[in-house]
């Protein structure tokens, strides 16, 4: 049998980016495995050589959309028939506000930790609509922030499973109940959770759950999904329409929606990327082991918080409840000039302009001796600042 360190090693070679650098920032895009790049680079070429529109390839293409959306909706434990292929976490949140009927008088709820993919169709919904949004505040309890506003005009509570910017892990499954309780849908931002911690959609209870392929699922740019519970299907009115929306329609104006998830689907993908998307969650789920990434992920993460925090003028952000994210300040270093500092050595983690700090992201890919590169560089950037200031 295959030691772990063996396992983890095999892992590294299917992605190159590893081999060179230390990349903590799979929270932004994840680094991509040779299989995904062979399946992009397979259907490209049948494109070059064959073309696009001959038999072949519409087969390929439906072959694509058909396979991808059965990965998709295993992954999550959905089905088939509530996955909207999309491009990214932001189109799915965005099809699902634009699909609800608003009125001035509406509200919705979300938190002060979210992302702008988020929070900006919440605020076009503000300036377009007058609809009111509140913020709950979840530094300490969340259940209780989200019950103290809870309202007879709450229409939607759209939150992020983990946020991108603290890296907090959400209670979403009781958020949920609560919202059911007062007949309110619920819209999850997974950008940060899906290919980080399990997700099982049954479990959580949500309406509705978007999230993107490139993150933690290593996929191309330029690929994500959408669930929508079934019983939700026909709440939702679709604001885009096209040929992928609908099984019928004739030129006097008569059509009718599929009766699946696809009818928020509308014109043409990217099949090169879908097919990519494929062959990194088959990789994910078949040789890598989604369970062995997830604990992985657990471990190396608690590990990376305990080794932060014994460096002096750290302050880590990220509470315990998390998942792959990681954030935290050095003071008296500017989070620029600390991400600056840490590329130079080959560590690439990013700014959180919001919080003031840095974020790491700790993959199934890294390292133990990763984790100690970068607590030594930090200790590093500490010395050098203290070196042109008092310390204490």
């Amino acid at each position: 049998m295959i030691s772990h360190l063996e396992h983890l090693e095999k892992i590294r070679q299917n992605l190159p980016a590893t081999q060179n650098i230390v990349y903590m920032n799979t929270g932004t895009t994840g680094p991509l495995p040779v299989t995904a790049i062979q399946a992009v680079q397979e259907a490209q070429q049948a494109e070059l050589y064959n073309g696009r529109i001959n038999k072949e390839v519409v087969q390929l293409k439906k072959r694509a959309k058909l396979e991808t959306r059965q990965l998709l909706a295993e992954l999550i434990k959905a089905n088939n028939d509530e996955i909207v292929l999309t491009r990214n976490t932001t189109e799915g949140i965005n099809l699902i506000i634009s699909g609800i009927k608003w009125q001035p008088e509406d509200e919705v709820i979300t938190t002060n930790i979210e992302h702008a993919a988020v929070l900006l169709p919440l605020f076009l919904l503000n300036q377009r609509y007058g609809v009111s949004i509140k913020t709950a505040r979840v530094d300490g309890n969340p259940l209780r922030a989200f019950k103290e506003l809870i309202s007879p005009h709450t229409r939607l509570i759209a939150i992020s499973h983990v946020s991108y910017s603290t890296g907090e892990l959400l209670p979403i499954q009781e958020i949920a109940q609560l919202a059911h309780q007062h007949g309110i849908p619920v819209l999850i931002d997974g950008a940060q959770a899906v290919g980080a911690i399990p997700v099982d959609i049954s479990e959580l209870g949500v309406d509705f759950y978007s999230f993107s392929g490139q993150k933690w699922l290593c996929g191309p740019e330029g690929t994500g999904a959408l669930y929508i519970r079934q019983e939700r299907l026909n709440d939702l009115h679709p604001a885009y329409i096209g040929y992928a929306s609908v099984e019928h329609f004739d030129p006097e104006g008569s059509f009718s929606f599929h009766s699946t998830a696809r009818r928020f689907e509308f014109a043409t993908t990217n099949t090169p990327s879908l097919l990519g998307q494929g062959a990194s969650i088959r990789w994910l789920t078949e040789y890598v082991g989604l369970d062995w990434a997830f604990d992985r992920i657990k471990t190396l993460h608690h590990l990376t918080r305990q080794e932060l925090a014994t460096v002096t003028d750290v302050t880590v952000l990220t509470p315990a409840a998390a998942a792959g994210l990681i954030s935290f300040q050095l003071n008296g270093v500017e989070p620029q000039q600390l991400v600056k500092t840490l590329a130079s050595q080959g560590i690439i983690i990013r700014t959180i302009k919001e919080l003031n700090c840095v974020r790491a992201s700790i993959g199934f890919f890294n390292t133990e001796e990763e984790v100690e590169c970068l607590v030594k560089a930090v200790r590093q950037a500490r010395r050098k600042a203290c070196s042109h200031s008092v310390c204490r």
